[in-house]
């Protein structure tokens, strides 16, 4: 496919309220997140833990003024409480300053004056000045109409001649517990399978809506007929960028993924479209029955 078949768009898709005319995909991060993570349960667990040790005056002065549901629910949003940015803060400006650079070749000031973002921006820059990638796009919005999803990959890349479907992944820390480097989440790999095997890929600035805290991707007519098909890459690829470092992490996206991935999308449609239906109300005994006798209705001895 020509290079300048799809344009670099370097945005994210729009928030909007959906139309009648508009049909709906799962977004994929919705589908994969219907999968268990018990890395991140643990995480949880742990930052709730300390928080119990660690602040233990806090909870324990709301417990005091405001009772216990108060304070156990200050114990909950515990492991989403640090100074500066949340973790998923830091990976969407890590995005947006990287996409910036791969579109306009320089980051922007507000970018590279911002304290906290400049660690992950020098290990970026590292990246993108040692393998030298070339951007094919950046924020690509594909869909699939034939198994009703889509999604925004963070871009497609050439890197010595071979195609790559990219994703960034951040963290602020560099080891796991263990001491061990880290590395990105298995669940890429269906998530890059997803992106790559999509049939069309937007031209124009993608619209979204969110329901209970689910994303919805939204294609009417008219867009549908500007698409153009998701161009063919050769390999996945994950850029896990710290703070202290950047690793560049080959990705099986192949067919065998991605056949995994439809059967996790299968599984979602449980919890996405059934699970809310499928237990009815309680039923109400018949008056055949005398229900001040707790053993009516059942065989005698």
């Amino acid at each position: 496919m020509p290079t300048d078949a799809i344009p670099l768009l370097g945005e994210q898709a729009q928030l909007v309220k959906a139309e009648e005319t508009d049909k709906r995909f799962w977004s994929v991060t919705t589908i994969i997140g219907q999968l268990a993570k018990p890395a991140l349960e643990h995480w949880a667990a742990i930052e709730t833990a300390k928080a119990a040790v660690e602040k233990a005056d806090v909870w324990q002065a709301i417990q005091a003024s405001d009772g216990d549901a108060e304070a156990k629910k200050w114990l909950q949003g515990a492991r989403y409480r640090r100074k500066g940015r949340s973790a998923t803060q830091i990976g969407t400006d890590v995005h947006k300053a990287i996409e910036h650079k791969a579109i306009h070749g320089r980051y922007r000031d507000t970018d590279k004056a911002d304290l906290e973002l400049r660690p992950y921006l020098e290990q970026a820059n590292r990246f993108l000045r040692e393998f030298r990638p070339k951007y094919h796009a950046a924020e690509l919005t594909v869909y699939s109409p034939t198994w009703g999803y889509a999604g925004t990959s963070d871009g497609i890349i050439e890197i010595d001649g071979l195609w790559y479907i990219i994703d960034y992944k951040t963290s602020a820390e560099s080891l796991d517990s263990k001491g061990k480097p880290k590395s990105p989440y298995p669940e890429v790999a269906l998530q890059l399978a997803a992106y790559r095997y999509a049939e069309i890929a937007a031209v124009w600035r993608a619209r979204a809506t969110e329901v209970s805290f689910r994303r919805y991707y939204l294609l009417n007519e008219t867009e549908r007929a500007l698409a153009v098909p998701m161009p063919k890459v050769d390999h996945g690829l994950a850029v896990f960028i710290t703070p202290e470092s950047y690793g560049v992490h080959p990705v099986r996206c192949d067919e065998e993924i991605f056949d995994l991935f439809l059967a996790v999308l299968e599984a979602a449609r449980f919890t996405l479209d059934l699970a809310d239906h499928v237990v009815g109300a309680p039923l109400i005994p018949t008056s055949a029955f005398d229900t001040s006798d707790p053993f009516a209705g059942l065989p005698k001895e």
